[in-house]
């Protein structure tokens, strides 16, 4: 039995590289606006598209974690000024959340990871918040509603005076009819 040589083509392409090199042979797989134009309009296009891609690949979506709040207190309806925040957690599950305070820093994060054979999934949300001034951290109360909205209270010390009134607004519940007409 023999061997075969199989010929290596090298070159300086990197994986992007690669795939510009193999634009004109992906064409016809490519959605009709992108084969309605010219080819160099298409080809122009697709490597606008990888550039994007490369540029992006790598950067991680996230927001700032430190949050910013200009009112934090609010007036509820018995006339107590509290301190309020709310993050939405709907993405994670109660016992992935966790809230906790280190001196006049409260922190919120939760995390969610899925490690399965063909399956890989990671998400984290974390907010840090600095306290106001005599908000005591260990008054602090946190609770999780079912639709995932986590809602941290404390009481607000006795020097702010002017907090937004929050108010509740009663809705009505309008329940669908079914007249049968399918």
């Amino acid at each position: 039995m023999a061997w075969n040589l199989v010929p290596v083509w090298r070159g300086d392409f990197d994986f992007f590289g690669r795939q510009r090199d193999l634009f004109s042979d992906w064409l016809d797989q490519f959605e009709d606006d992108w084969r309605l134009t010219s080819f160099e309009d298409s080809e122009r296009r697709f490597h606008d598209e990888l550039d994007r891609v490369r540029r992006e690949l790598h950067q991680m979506d996230a927001e700032p974690s430190l949050l910013s709040v200009k009112q934090p207190f609010v007036t509820d309806a018995a006339g107590n000024r509290k301190l309020k925040l709310r993050f939405d957690c709907s993405d994670f599950k109660p016992e992935e959340i966790t809230v906790k305070t280190l001196d006049n820093t409260l922190k919120v994060h939760a995390k969610h990871v899925v490690d399965e054979p063909g399956r890989k999934e990671h998400r984290e949300f974390t907010r840090e918040f600095t306290l106001p001034e005599n908000v005591d951290p260990n008054a602090l109360k946190s609770r999780l509603s079912s639709d995932g909205v986590l809602e941290i209270e404390g009481p607000a010390p006795k020097a702010i005076e002017e907090a937004p009134k929050e108010n509740l607004v009663p809705f009505e519940h309008l329940e669908s009819k079914d007249n049968g007409d399918k």
